[in-house]
């Protein structure tokens, strides 16, 4: 009869004890991310999904970006700096402008007449040799720039990867040791409490009881350990990523 007890006392154990480690923080789905029965990847989109997620927020990659952009307009503006030594001219005038003459149709003898006033138009250009031998090499630097700053924008997405790969590792293998933790103190949490109904019973020794006792607090020690380490990597793949991660959970697994 007393196994039938301790039997039912170990089953209701493990399946009614919930250990109170996860943080009450008010909304569900942050809650949801402690829960130690929960796979933390499965809440989560895929790791690629991640990324851009993290690439579309990440403020150094907007920098890079940017300076892009900035490199590129300077680029277009360097391209035609050459003309502002050219202008352009319309107008009226008075005057004798011996290069601007006609012959006239009536008076064919009288061979070109001068332009004396009326409208005048043209273009003046003024263009040193630098301006001609230099203008290519001013281009082709802001072109060079412009490389520059895109193989810099790409070293910061590949670093961005590569820490948030790291980071997501590590998440997932805190969460697998705190959820194997959370069993660990669960466990040894029902088989302590079936050593004092035995011992208080006479079935086992004192010795017995104690070494339980001391086994529980070794995995409540580890369990909360597993714990720290598992909401430390949370927190630093959050800062990663660049969006709490309650932002980014999946709806439907919410739901389930």
């Amino acid at each position: 009869m007393n196994k039938y007890i301790t039997l039912i006392i170990l089953l209701v154990g493990i399946i009614g004890l919930s250990v109170p480690a996860k943080a009450q923080v008010g909304d569900p789905t942050e809650e949801l991310l402690l829960d130690p029965k929960v796979d933390i990847e499965v809440l989560l989109p895929s790791l690629d999904s991640l990324y851009e997620i993290a690439k579309s927020v990440n403020p150094t990659l907007k920098q890079e970006a940017a300076a892009m952009r900035a490199n590129q307009w300077n680029e277009r503006y360097t391209r035609w700096i050459w003309a502002q030594n050219v202008s352009v001219f319309y107008n009226y005038s008075f005057g004798s402008l011996p290069f601007f003459a006609y012959t006239d149709p009536l008076a064919p003898q009288t061979g070109l007449i001068q332009v004396r006033e009326g409208y005048r138009a043209g273009v003046n250009i003024q263009l040193s040799v630098f301006d001609v031998l230099g203008h290519r090499g001013r281009v082709n630097e802001a072109k060079e720039k412009i490389l520059l700053q895109k193989y810099k924008r790409d070293a910061e997405a590949m670093e961005l990867r590569r820490k948030l790969n790291s980071f997501y590792a590590d998440m997932v293998g805190y969460n697998r040791l705190y959820k194997g933790r959370n069993e660990d103190y669960t466990m040894q949490m029902v088989a302590c409490q079936v050593a004092e109904k035995e011992y208080r019973e006479g079935s086992i020794h004192m010795s017995e009881y104690s070494r339980q006792k001391n086994v529980l607090a070794d995995a409540e020690a580890a369990y909360h350990e597993s714990f720290r380490f598992y909401y430390g990597s949370l927190k630093q793949f959050e800062a990663i990523l660049g969006l709490p991660l309650h932002k980014v959970l999946l709806k439907q697994k919410i739901k389930d």
